[in-house]
């Protein structure tokens, strides 16, 4: 090899080495997520919250965590205008920050710069970097229009193993004029009074029965107004929270068959109880001739089916006794007064 050729294969060697080991490219699709199939609304009297799912999956197939922003877009359009078969234009655009969130976490956006009698529609898109992005999620439309007030004078009636809640019905707007379309409620109920969960579907009445409910246990309540426009139902403000508890509110039957007898220490009374089930004790109730009112002097427990008045009054006029009986209901319930038993002194 002469000097030239032996200068011609250094050049070469250099540029060889001077270009180093180069990565192979990555295709579009592993880093273009998935589109989002999942854009759903929840509204309420405040405005509308979008929610969707972080995608897990590039259009390639493989996984992927390197989302850095949602993009939601916002269409409204005043009634009027609306055209329910043209295309949907777009004028707001905002720009959420992925960073942080995990592949399948539940994303929201609320959004109460809402206007009455506007058509809203609105799309989600996921972003993986420059001009790295989906296509479009499904669309979201709904027609906004000004929320219904909350109902009042709510109730809510005791029973065993249920509760039952009433409330007056909700027949004008907030200005007072009449709602023209037809009202349903949606009931909530919450075991901490914090986060609400719908129980069913809105009814159209103006009480529910929950029923299966754990007795002693307290549930709260609250309820909205809600109307449908355009088959969008539109809840109102929500009622103020009422609480209770269910419990056996069934009361045992009092015993019967008394007997009354002078003792050294005072007066004994006997009765013979009748079976049933829960009874945790009784209660002895005494009045003096003359007097209306029954007043306490003591109490038995179940195994007891007597008890000695010790503490009689100075006087010497008759007595009558009566027995009730308490179960093991919280708070108990105490049965109607047994038939009076007469002691003459």
């Amino acid at each position: 090899m002469n000097r030239y050729g032996f200068a011609i294969a250094l050049c070469c060697l250099l540029l060889v080495a001077g270009c180093g080991r180069k990565t192979l490219p990555i295709p579009p699709q592993a880093a273009i997520p998935v589109p989002i199939t999942d854009l759903g609304r929840t509204l309420d009297d405040q405005g509308v919250t979008l929610s969707w799912t972080y995608p897990a999956f590039a259009v390639s197939g493989e996984k992927i965590d390197n989302i850095r922003t949602f993009t939601l877009y916002k269409s409204e359009a005043a009634a009027e205008d609306f055209c329910a078969d043209c295309p949907v234009r777009y004028d707001l655009a905002v720009s959420l920050s992925a960073t942080g969130v995990k592949p399948g976490a539940r994303m929201t956006y609320t959004d109460t710069d809402l206007k009455k009698d506007y058509h809203y529609t609105y799309k989600v898109v996921s972003g993986s970097g420059w001009n790295i992005v989906s296509d479009e999620s499904n669309k979201v439309s709904f027609r906004w229009q000004t929320p219904l007030p909350p109902p009042v004078g709510l109730t809510l009636q005791v029973a065993n193993q249920r509760l039952i809640l009433g409330w007056q019905p909700v027949t004008a707007l907030y200005d007072g004029s009449p709602v023209s379309e037809p009202v349903r409620y949606q009931v909530y109920r919450s075991s901490r009074g914090r986060e609400f969960d719908k129980i069913g579907e809105p009814l159209a009445g103006l009480s529910y029965v929950d029923q299966g409910l754990t007795n002693g246990k307290r549930y709260f309540y609250r309820v909205r107004a809600v109307r449908t426009l355009d088959d969008t139902e539109l809840p109102g403000a929500a009622s103020e929270v009422i609480a209770g508890m269910a419990r056996d509110v069934v009361a045992p039957v009092p015993p019967e068959k008394f007997t009354v007898v002078a003792v050294a220490d005072g007066v004994k009374i006997l009765w013979e109880n009748i079976a049933q089930p829960g009874v945790t004790g009784f209660r002895i109730y005494r009045r003096e001739a003359g007097r209306k009112e029954m007043a306490l002097v003591g109490e038995a427990d179940r195994a007891s089916f007597s008890f000695t008045d010790r503490h009689l009054p100075q006087s010497k006029a008759t007595l009558y006794y009566a027995v009730t009986a308490i179960d093991d209901a919280v708070p108990p319930n105490e049965s109607a007064l047994s038939q009076e038993v007469e002691f003459a002194r």
